[in-house]
Protein backbone atom coordinates (compact mmCIF):
# COMPACT_ATOMS: atom_id res chain seq x y z
CA UNK A 1 0.00 0.00 0.00
CA UNK A 2 3.01 2.36 0.75
CA UNK A 3 4.89 1.50 -2.19
CA UNK A 4 1.27 2.81 -4.09
CA UNK A 5 0.98 5.70 -2.43
CA UNK A 6 4.46 6.59 -2.96
CA UNK A 7 4.10 6.44 -6.16
CA UNK A 8 1.02 8.33 -7.21
CA UNK A 9 2.93 11.20 -4.52
CA UNK A 10 6.02 10.70 -6.83
CA UNK A 11 3.49 11.95 -10.13
CA UNK A 12 0.70 13.68 -7.95
CA UNK A 13 1.98 16.86 -9.95
CA UNK A 14 1.32 15.55 -13.46
CA UNK A 15 -1.73 14.17 -12.88
CA UNK A 16 -3.27 16.88 -11.67
CA UNK A 17 -3.13 18.65 -14.67
CA UNK A 18 -3.59 16.27 -16.94
CA UNK A 19 -6.68 16.60 -19.14
CA UNK A 20 -8.02 13.61 -19.13
CA UNK A 21 -10.08 11.94 -16.04
CA UNK A 22 -7.84 9.12 -14.09
CA UNK A 23 -8.75 7.35 -10.80
CA UNK A 24 -6.43 5.08 -9.13
CA UNK A 25 -7.64 2.03 -7.18
CA UNK A 26 -5.33 -0.08 -4.53
CA UNK A 27 -4.74 -3.75 -4.42
CA UNK A 28 -8.33 -4.12 -2.40
CA UNK A 29 -10.65 -2.32 -4.83
CA UNK A 30 -10.56 0.87 -2.97
CA UNK A 31 -9.91 4.72 -4.94
CA UNK A 32 -6.66 6.42 -3.51
CA UNK A 33 -6.84 8.64 -6.06
CA UNK A 34 -8.82 11.14 -8.22
CA UNK A 35 -7.51 14.04 -9.93
CA UNK A 36 -9.71 17.23 -10.68
CA UNK A 37 -10.68 16.34 -14.13
CA UNK A 38 -12.65 13.03 -13.07
CA UNK A 39 -15.06 15.51 -10.98
CA UNK A 40 -15.62 17.35 -14.10
CA UNK A 41 -16.38 14.56 -16.62
CA UNK A 42 -17.94 12.49 -14.26
CA UNK A 43 -20.11 14.90 -12.10
CA UNK A 44 -19.06 12.96 -8.69
CA UNK A 45 -16.99 14.81 -5.82
CA UNK A 46 -14.33 13.65 -5.39
CA UNK A 47 -14.19 14.22 -1.49
CA UNK A 48 -17.05 11.62 -1.27
CA UNK A 49 -15.16 9.11 -3.93
CA UNK A 50 -11.90 8.77 -2.64
CA UNK A 51 -11.69 5.59 -0.02
CA UNK A 52 -14.32 4.17 -1.15
CA UNK A 53 -14.97 0.83 -3.20
CA UNK A 54 -15.03 1.45 -6.96
CA UNK A 55 -17.67 -1.06 -7.23
CA UNK A 56 -19.90 0.88 -4.81
CA UNK A 57 -18.94 4.18 -6.89
CA UNK A 58 -19.11 2.42 -10.19
CA UNK A 59 -20.58 -0.64 -10.02
CA UNK A 60 -19.84 -1.70 -13.65
CA UNK A 61 -16.57 -0.24 -13.72
CA UNK A 62 -13.34 -2.54 -15.32
CA UNK A 63 -10.76 -1.61 -12.63
CA UNK A 64 -11.54 -4.59 -10.44
CA UNK A 65 -11.32 -6.79 -13.11
CA UNK A 66 -8.12 -5.70 -13.96
CA UNK A 67 -6.69 -5.74 -10.69
CA UNK A 68 -7.69 -9.32 -10.69
CA UNK A 69 -6.74 -10.42 -14.44
CA UNK A 70 -3.82 -8.42 -14.74
CA UNK A 71 -4.43 -7.70 -18.48
CA UNK A 72 -5.13 -3.95 -19.43
CA UNK A 73 -8.20 -3.54 -20.66
CA UNK A 74 -8.12 -0.52 -23.43
CA UNK A 75 -11.00 1.32 -24.94
CA UNK A 76 -13.61 1.02 -22.34
CA UNK A 77 -17.29 2.43 -22.43
CA UNK A 78 -18.37 3.06 -18.84
CA UNK A 79 -21.70 4.78 -17.63
CA UNK A 80 -20.50 6.84 -14.95
CA UNK A 81 -24.13 8.27 -13.47
CA UNK A 82 -26.12 9.79 -16.25
CA UNK A 83 -22.67 10.21 -18.46
CA UNK A 84 -20.85 7.66 -20.23
CA UNK A 85 -16.91 7.75 -20.03
CA UNK A 86 -14.30 6.07 -22.61
CA UNK A 87 -11.37 4.64 -20.53
CA UNK A 88 -8.25 2.73 -20.86
CA UNK A 89 -7.65 0.73 -18.05
CA UNK A 90 -4.11 -0.77 -16.98
CA UNK A 91 -3.02 -2.41 -13.90
CA UNK A 92 -0.26 -1.30 -11.75
CA UNK A 93 2.95 -3.24 -11.07
CA UNK A 94 5.87 -3.02 -8.47
CA UNK A 95 8.19 -5.80 -8.61
CA UNK A 96 6.08 -7.89 -11.02
CA UNK A 97 2.89 -8.24 -8.15
CA UNK A 98 0.08 -5.91 -8.59
CA UNK A 99 -0.69 -3.20 -6.45
CA UNK A 100 -3.73 -1.83 -8.19
CA UNK A 101 -4.90 -0.46 -11.20
CA UNK A 102 -5.11 3.11 -13.08
CA UNK A 103 -8.41 4.23 -15.34
CA UNK A 104 -7.66 7.15 -17.66
CA UNK A 105 -10.78 8.32 -19.24
CA UNK A 106 -13.04 10.68 -21.60
CA UNK A 107 -16.16 12.13 -21.38
CA UNK A 108 -17.47 10.51 -24.43
CA UNK A 109 -19.94 13.82 -24.68
CA UNK A 110 -17.03 15.62 -25.04
CA UNK A 111 -15.38 13.32 -28.01
CA UNK A 112 -18.45 13.34 -29.38
CA UNK A 113 -18.30 17.43 -29.29
CA UNK A 114 -15.43 17.74 -30.28
CA UNK A 115 -15.65 15.51 -33.46
CA UNK A 116 -18.51 17.23 -34.25
CA UNK A 117 -16.70 20.66 -33.35
CA UNK A 118 -13.95 19.07 -36.09
CA UNK A 119 -16.27 18.32 -38.67
CA UNK A 120 -18.02 21.81 -38.51
CA UNK A 121 -14.34 23.49 -38.76
CA UNK A 122 -13.56 20.96 -41.86
CA UNK A 123 -16.32 22.28 -43.29
CA UNK A 124 -16.30 25.81 -42.68
CA UNK A 125 -12.01 25.28 -44.21
CA UNK A 126 -13.34 23.40 -47.05
CA UNK A 127 -15.73 26.54 -47.55
CA UNK A 128 -13.55 29.29 -47.10
CA UNK A 129 -10.89 27.12 -49.19
CA UNK A 130 -13.62 27.41 -51.98
CA UNK A 131 -13.99 30.78 -51.90
CA UNK A 132 -10.53 31.79 -50.90
CA UNK A 133 -9.90 29.54 -54.32
CA UNK A 134 -11.95 32.59 -56.22
CA UNK A 135 -9.01 35.00 -55.43
CA UNK A 136 -5.68 33.12 -55.14
CA UNK A 137 -6.51 29.57 -57.17
CA UNK A 138 -6.60 25.77 -57.63
CA UNK A 139 -3.12 25.97 -59.25
CA UNK A 140 -4.56 26.99 -62.72
CA UNK A 141 -8.10 27.94 -62.29
CA UNK A 142 -7.33 31.60 -61.08
CA UNK A 143 -11.15 33.09 -60.98
CA UNK A 144 -10.91 36.61 -59.63
CA UNK A 145 -13.20 39.43 -57.52
CA UNK A 146 -15.66 40.67 -60.04
CA UNK A 147 -19.22 39.01 -60.03
CA UNK A 148 -19.06 37.15 -63.18
CA UNK A 149 -16.52 35.08 -62.52
CA UNK A 150 -17.32 34.95 -58.71
CA UNK A 151 -20.68 33.17 -60.82
CA UNK A 152 -18.72 31.15 -62.55
CA UNK A 153 -17.09 29.63 -59.64
CA UNK A 154 -20.34 28.78 -58.06
CA UNK A 155 -21.82 27.36 -60.94
CA UNK A 156 -18.90 25.26 -61.03
CA UNK A 157 -18.96 23.99 -57.78
CA UNK A 158 -22.37 23.28 -58.14
CA UNK A 159 -21.54 21.14 -61.56
CA UNK A 160 -18.37 19.17 -59.15
CA UNK A 161 -21.13 17.81 -57.54
CA UNK A 162 -23.00 16.42 -59.86
CA UNK A 163 -23.02 14.00 -62.73
CA UNK A 164 -25.11 16.20 -65.30
CA UNK A 165 -23.42 17.53 -68.82
CA UNK A 166 -21.78 21.03 -68.75
CA UNK A 167 -21.60 23.23 -71.89
CA UNK A 168 -19.06 25.76 -71.54
CA UNK A 169 -19.15 28.72 -73.94
CA UNK A 170 -16.30 31.62 -74.17
CA UNK A 171 -14.13 33.24 -76.50
CA UNK A 172 -11.16 31.99 -77.49
CA UNK A 173 -8.65 32.46 -74.68
CA UNK A 174 -11.13 32.71 -71.85
CA UNK A 175 -10.04 29.23 -69.81
CA UNK A 176 -12.76 26.81 -70.92
CA UNK A 177 -10.55 23.75 -70.53
CA UNK A 178 -8.89 25.05 -67.25
CA UNK A 179 -12.82 25.45 -66.08
CA UNK A 180 -13.45 21.95 -67.40
CA UNK A 181 -10.28 20.69 -65.30
CA UNK A 182 -11.53 22.13 -62.22
CA UNK A 183 -14.74 20.82 -62.39
CA UNK A 184 -13.49 17.49 -62.60
CA UNK A 185 -10.44 17.79 -59.88
CA UNK A 186 -13.20 18.81 -57.56
CA UNK A 187 -16.06 16.11 -58.53
CA UNK A 188 -16.10 12.63 -56.93
CA UNK A 189 -14.19 11.68 -60.39
CA UNK A 190 -11.17 13.42 -59.52
CA UNK A 191 -8.87 10.05 -59.39
CA UNK A 192 -10.56 8.72 -62.60
CA UNK A 193 -9.20 9.97 -66.01
CA UNK A 194 -9.90 13.49 -67.53
CA UNK A 195 -9.66 12.76 -71.68
CA UNK A 196 -9.81 16.32 -73.77
CA UNK A 197 -10.32 16.12 -77.16
CA UNK A 198 -10.55 19.14 -79.63
CA UNK A 199 -13.33 18.31 -82.24
CA UNK A 200 -12.09 20.80 -84.38
CA UNK A 201 -8.52 19.65 -84.67
CA UNK A 202 -9.10 16.06 -85.63
CA UNK A 203 -9.73 15.42 -89.13
CA UNK A 204 -13.54 14.52 -89.79
CA UNK A 205 -12.60 11.51 -91.59
CA UNK A 206 -10.83 10.20 -88.38
CA UNK A 207 -12.55 11.96 -85.41
CA UNK A 208 -14.90 9.36 -84.95
CA UNK A 209 -12.85 6.14 -84.72
CA UNK A 210 -11.07 8.71 -82.18
CA UNK A 211 -13.96 8.90 -79.96
CA UNK A 212 -15.58 5.48 -80.59
CA UNK A 213 -12.72 3.08 -80.79
CA UNK A 214 -12.78 0.60 -83.45
CA UNK A 215 -12.76 -3.31 -84.29
CA UNK A 216 -9.62 -5.23 -85.75
CA UNK A 217 -10.22 -4.75 -89.86
CA UNK A 218 -12.58 -1.67 -89.66
CA UNK A 219 -10.67 -0.14 -92.10
CA UNK A 220 -7.50 -0.04 -94.43
CA UNK A 221 -4.64 0.69 -92.25
CA UNK A 222 -6.22 -0.17 -88.92
CA UNK A 223 -4.18 -1.54 -85.84
CA UNK A 224 -5.09 -5.13 -86.41
CA UNK A 225 -5.70 -5.72 -82.52
CA UNK A 226 -8.11 -2.72 -82.92
CA UNK A 227 -8.29 0.19 -80.70
CA UNK A 228 -10.01 1.77 -77.79
CA UNK A 229 -11.78 5.04 -78.59
CA UNK A 230 -11.48 8.27 -76.08
CA UNK A 231 -14.75 7.86 -74.40
CA UNK A 232 -14.01 3.71 -73.48
CA UNK A 233 -10.29 5.48 -72.03
CA UNK A 234 -12.96 8.09 -70.25
CA UNK A 235 -14.83 5.42 -68.50
CA UNK A 236 -15.47 6.52 -64.85
CA UNK A 237 -13.94 9.82 -65.56
CA UNK A 238 -15.14 12.77 -67.60
CA UNK A 239 -14.27 13.81 -71.32
CA UNK A 240 -13.96 17.18 -72.11
CA UNK A 241 -15.33 18.15 -76.11
CA UNK A 242 -13.53 21.22 -77.00
CA UNK A 243 -14.74 23.04 -80.24
CA UNK A 244 -18.15 20.60 -79.77
CA UNK A 245 -19.28 23.61 -82.45
CA UNK A 246 -17.25 22.04 -84.85
CA UNK A 247 -18.34 18.57 -84.93
CA UNK A 248 -19.96 17.43 -88.31
CA UNK A 249 -23.94 16.76 -88.49
CA UNK A 250 -23.11 13.38 -88.73
CA UNK A 251 -20.91 12.62 -85.55
CA UNK A 252 -23.84 14.62 -83.90
CA UNK A 253 -25.87 12.10 -84.48
CA UNK A 254 -24.22 9.08 -83.07
CA UNK A 255 -22.92 11.34 -79.84
CA UNK A 256 -26.63 11.94 -79.24
CA UNK A 257 -27.07 8.43 -79.44
CA UNK A 258 -23.92 7.42 -76.78
CA UNK A 259 -26.12 10.47 -74.35
CA UNK A 260 -28.68 8.96 -74.67
CA UNK A 261 -27.79 5.41 -74.27
CA UNK A 262 -24.79 5.47 -71.95
CA UNK A 263 -23.20 3.08 -74.49
CA UNK A 264 -20.76 3.06 -77.61
CA UNK A 265 -20.71 0.72 -80.64
CA UNK A 266 -16.70 1.26 -81.88
CA UNK A 267 -16.30 1.63 -85.47
CA UNK A 268 -16.61 -2.19 -87.47
CA UNK A 269 -17.68 -3.69 -84.36
CA UNK A 270 -21.11 -5.29 -83.53
CA UNK A 271 -21.31 -5.45 -79.64
CA UNK A 272 -22.42 -2.28 -77.59
CA UNK A 273 -20.21 -0.93 -74.41
CA UNK A 274 -22.24 0.41 -71.85
CA UNK A 275 -19.96 3.11 -70.22
CA UNK A 276 -19.97 5.62 -67.08
CA UNK A 277 -18.49 8.68 -68.42
CA UNK A 278 -19.56 12.41 -67.20
CA UNK A 279 -19.92 14.76 -70.61
CA UNK A 280 -18.18 18.47 -70.49
CA UNK A 281 -18.23 20.42 -74.01
CA UNK A 282 -17.18 23.82 -74.93
CA UNK A 283 -17.26 26.19 -78.03
CA UNK A 284 -16.34 29.83 -79.09
CA UNK A 285 -19.45 29.62 -81.58
CA UNK A 286 -23.05 30.83 -80.77
CA UNK A 287 -24.60 27.10 -80.96
CA UNK A 288 -28.16 28.66 -80.86
CA UNK A 289 -27.41 30.47 -83.96
CA UNK A 290 -25.99 27.22 -85.40
CA UNK A 291 -29.47 25.26 -84.27
CA UNK A 292 -31.49 27.95 -86.09
CA UNK A 293 -29.04 27.27 -89.03
CA UNK A 294 -29.54 24.10 -88.98
CA UNK A 295 -25.48 23.30 -88.63
CA UNK A 296 -25.97 22.02 -84.95
CA UNK A 297 -28.69 19.39 -83.76
CA UNK A 298 -31.15 20.72 -81.22
CA UNK A 299 -31.33 17.94 -79.25
CA UNK A 300 -28.12 17.46 -78.69
CA UNK A 301 -27.72 21.10 -78.03
CA UNK A 302 -30.11 20.17 -75.34
CA UNK A 303 -28.33 17.20 -74.21
CA UNK A 304 -25.54 19.14 -73.62
CA UNK A 305 -26.53 22.56 -72.21
CA UNK A 306 -27.75 21.05 -68.74
CA UNK A 307 -25.71 22.95 -66.78
CA UNK A 308 -24.42 26.49 -68.89
CA UNK A 309 -21.58 28.29 -67.67
CA UNK A 310 -20.17 31.07 -69.50
CA UNK A 311 -17.22 32.58 -69.46
CA UNK A 312 -16.91 36.44 -69.92
CA UNK A 313 -13.58 38.21 -72.50
CA UNK A 314 -11.07 39.73 -69.87
CA UNK A 315 -12.09 43.24 -71.11
CA UNK A 316 -15.32 42.84 -69.40
CA UNK A 317 -13.34 42.16 -66.13
CA UNK A 318 -10.88 44.78 -66.05
CA UNK A 319 -10.52 44.48 -62.06
CA UNK A 320 -9.76 40.90 -62.25
CA UNK A 321 -6.34 41.70 -64.54
CA UNK A 322 -4.06 42.29 -61.74
CA UNK A 323 -4.92 39.26 -60.38
CA UNK A 324 -4.05 37.40 -63.17
CA UNK A 325 -0.56 39.21 -63.90
CA UNK A 326 0.70 38.36 -60.23
CA UNK A 327 -0.50 34.69 -61.04
CA UNK A 328 1.11 34.43 -65.00
CA UNK A 329 4.30 36.10 -63.57
CA UNK A 330 4.98 33.20 -60.84
CA UNK A 331 4.17 30.89 -63.13
CA UNK A 332 6.08 32.12 -65.97
CA UNK A 333 9.48 33.19 -64.17
CA UNK A 334 9.56 29.48 -62.34
CA UNK A 335 9.19 28.04 -65.75
CA UNK A 336 11.61 30.41 -67.45
CA UNK A 337 13.97 29.83 -64.53
CA UNK A 338 13.76 33.58 -64.28
CA UNK A 339 14.30 36.20 -61.41
CA UNK A 340 10.98 38.86 -61.77
CA UNK A 341 10.06 40.98 -58.75
CA UNK A 342 7.66 42.93 -59.53
CA UNK A 343 5.70 44.71 -62.25
CA UNK A 344 5.75 48.46 -62.11
CA UNK A 345 2.40 50.70 -61.47
CA UNK A 346 2.51 52.02 -64.86
CA UNK A 347 3.09 48.41 -66.60
CA UNK A 348 0.29 46.80 -64.93
CA UNK A 349 -1.83 50.53 -65.91
CA UNK A 350 -1.36 50.07 -69.17
CA UNK A 351 -2.34 46.16 -69.16
CA UNK A 352 -5.29 46.86 -67.51
CA UNK A 353 -5.99 49.49 -70.33
CA UNK A 354 -5.53 47.07 -73.20
CA UNK A 355 -8.52 44.94 -74.24
CA UNK A 356 -6.67 41.47 -74.85
CA UNK A 357 -8.89 40.61 -77.57
CA UNK A 358 -6.57 37.11 -77.25
CA UNK A 359 -7.83 37.29 -73.79
CA UNK A 360 -6.00 35.21 -70.64
CA UNK A 361 -3.93 33.38 -73.39
CA UNK A 362 -2.85 36.36 -74.98
CA UNK A 363 -2.10 37.75 -71.69
CA UNK A 364 0.30 35.09 -70.43
CA UNK A 365 2.16 35.43 -74.41
CA UNK A 366 2.22 39.35 -73.35
CA UNK A 367 4.19 38.40 -69.86
CA UNK A 368 6.44 35.75 -71.50
CA UNK A 369 7.80 38.62 -73.61
CA UNK A 370 7.92 41.09 -71.38
CA UNK A 371 10.09 38.67 -69.08
CA UNK A 372 12.14 37.45 -71.42
CA UNK A 373 13.02 41.08 -72.63
CA UNK A 374 13.66 41.76 -68.78
CA UNK A 375 16.84 43.10 -67.77
CA UNK A 376 16.42 44.51 -64.35
CA UNK A 377 13.66 42.11 -62.30
CA UNK A 378 10.81 44.56 -62.43
CA UNK A 379 8.47 44.69 -65.71
CA UNK A 380 7.98 48.47 -66.93
CA UNK A 381 6.82 49.90 -69.83
CA UNK A 382 9.58 49.30 -71.91
CA UNK A 383 9.41 45.66 -71.39
CA UNK A 384 6.15 45.36 -72.77
CA UNK A 385 5.61 44.73 -76.52
CA UNK A 386 5.51 48.34 -78.48
CA UNK A 387 1.76 46.99 -79.76
CA UNK A 388 0.28 47.58 -75.99
CA UNK A 389 1.19 51.42 -76.77
CA UNK A 390 -0.15 52.11 -79.79
CA UNK A 391 -3.77 49.96 -79.22
CA UNK A 392 -4.09 52.06 -75.89
CA UNK A 393 -3.86 55.31 -77.73
CA UNK A 394 -5.84 54.38 -80.31
CA UNK A 395 -8.80 53.07 -78.01
CA UNK A 396 -10.18 55.69 -75.66
CA UNK A 397 -7.74 58.32 -73.43
CA UNK A 398 -4.65 57.39 -73.21
CA UNK A 399 -2.24 59.08 -70.44
CA UNK A 400 1.24 58.64 -69.40
CA UNK A 401 2.02 57.85 -66.16
CA UNK A 402 5.74 57.26 -66.55
CA UNK A 403 6.13 60.27 -64.36
CA UNK A 404 3.58 60.38 -61.35
CA UNK A 405 0.20 59.54 -60.82
CA UNK A 406 -1.79 62.86 -62.71
CA UNK A 407 -3.34 65.71 -60.77
CA UNK A 408 -7.11 65.98 -60.85
CA UNK A 409 -6.41 69.62 -62.75
CA UNK A 410 -4.84 67.22 -65.72
CA UNK A 411 -7.32 64.11 -65.98
CA UNK A 412 -9.96 67.48 -66.44
CA UNK A 413 -8.17 68.96 -69.04
CA UNK A 414 -7.28 66.07 -70.98
CA UNK A 415 -10.77 65.06 -70.68
CA UNK A 416 -12.27 68.53 -71.74
CA UNK A 417 -9.33 68.83 -74.85
CA UNK A 418 -10.32 65.08 -75.77
CA UNK A 419 -13.96 66.45 -75.68
CA UNK A 420 -13.38 69.77 -77.40
CA UNK A 421 -11.72 67.74 -80.44
CA UNK A 422 -14.53 65.15 -80.67
CA UNK A 423 -17.25 67.68 -80.82
CA UNK A 424 -16.14 71.32 -81.69
CA UNK A 425 -19.45 73.15 -80.54
CA UNK A 426 -19.02 74.97 -77.34
CA UNK A 427 -23.05 74.06 -76.63
CA UNK A 428 -22.81 70.19 -77.22
CA UNK A 429 -19.53 69.71 -75.72
CA UNK A 430 -20.98 71.28 -72.30
CA UNK A 431 -23.65 69.10 -72.57
CA UNK A 432 -21.61 65.38 -73.36
CA UNK A 433 -19.31 66.60 -69.97
CA UNK A 434 -23.22 67.04 -68.25
CA UNK A 435 -21.83 70.89 -67.65
CA UNK A 436 -23.16 74.20 -68.10
CA UNK A 437 -21.92 76.24 -71.35
CA UNK A 438 -20.98 78.85 -68.72
CA UNK A 439 -18.93 76.11 -66.53
CA UNK A 440 -17.29 74.93 -69.43
CA UNK A 441 -15.75 78.61 -70.48
CA UNK A 442 -14.86 78.96 -67.00
CA UNK A 443 -13.11 75.91 -67.02
CA UNK A 444 -11.04 76.15 -70.01
CA UNK A 445 -9.80 79.89 -69.17
CA UNK A 446 -8.54 78.00 -65.70
CA UNK A 447 -6.76 75.44 -67.95
CA UNK A 448 -5.47 77.81 -70.52
CA UNK A 449 -7.66 75.85 -73.31
CA UNK A 450 -9.07 79.07 -74.69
Amino acid sequence: MESLENIIQAIDFVLKYVHEGIVIADRTGSVVYVNEANERITGLDNKKVLGKKVIDVVPNSSLIDVIKSGKEKLGVNTKVGDKYVYSNIVPIRKNSEIIGSISIFLDMTEVENLTRELKEAKQKINFLSKQLSGFIGDKDFIVGKSPKMQKVLQISQKAAGVISNVLITGESGTGKEVVARYIHKNSPRKNKPFIAVNCGAIPETLLESELFGYEPGAFTGANPKGKKGLFEKADGGTIFLDEIGDMPLPLQVKLLRVLQDNEIRRLGGEHKIKLDVRVISATNKPLEIMVEQGTFREDLFYRLNVIHIKLPPLRERKEDIPIYVEFLIEKIKQRLDKEIHNITSTALRRLINYRFPGNIREMENILEKSIVMDDDGIIDLDDLPEFLSLETKQNGFYIDFEADWPALKDMEKIIIEKTLVAFPNRTKAAKVLGISRATLYRKMKELGLN
